[in-house]
């Protein structure tokens, strides 16, 4: 990305989240205290998202749990890390969540979404993460300690479909099916 890409971009951010800006900026809070994510964080998000034709996202209760736990590890160990807390595939599996495709975004010392969201969107990695096309869903945190607030955003595709029971292949080993899904079949 271009260097004036990445300025085009991070204006395009400051704008979209000025309304954002003063319901989420993080106030002095003190020592561990968690910002978990609300329907403001995924709004900010939604809006960044939306603006490049892309569907908005909700904030889902397990993802929020995810990035405050991260969140918190990073402020109590002051640094920051997608490891700190365990690997992020340990983690998804370890608070249930399942998705064909899920991304981490953390960050430090920016003192209100509206910056973080914008730094994020300035950093290619980031923002591909922000704008995963199959996105549905995100869990963002902060919590203040040394050297933060400490961010962690979780942003993920939809949950996949339960496999039905009876769409199992048949005893005997034939599993090809040309497309149409077992319990279709006469």
């Amino acid at each position: 990305m271009t260097t004036l890409r990445c300025l085009l971009a991070a204006l395009a951010a400051f704008a979209l989240l000025a309304g954002a800006r003063a319901d989420m900026a993080t106030a002095a809070p003190r020592a561990s205290a968690t910002k978990p994510a609300s329907d403001g964080s995924a709004a900010a998000v939604s809006r960044l998202r939306t603006a490049q034709g892309l569907s908005p996202v909700t904030a889902d209760p397990a993802l929020v749990r995810l990035a405050r736990q991260q969140a918190e590890a990073m402020a109590r160990a002051a640094t920051m890390s997608h490891d700190v807390g365990g690997s992020f595939r340990s983690r998804l599996a370890a608070g249930g969540v399942k998705a064909a495709r899920a991304a981490e975004n953390i960050g430090a010392g920016q003192t209100s979404l509206a910056q973080m969201l914008a730094d994020w969107m300035t950093s290619p990695g980031h923002r591909d993460n922000l704008m995963m096309r199959e996105a549905t869903r995100i869990g963002l945190a902060s919590v203040q300690g040394p050297g933060g607030p400490y961010w962690a955003l979780v942003i993920a595709s939809p949950e996949p479909p339960q496999r039905r029971p009876d769409a199992a292949a048949p005893a005997g080993g034939m599993g090809l099916f040309f497309g149409v899904p077992a319990w279709g079949r006469p």
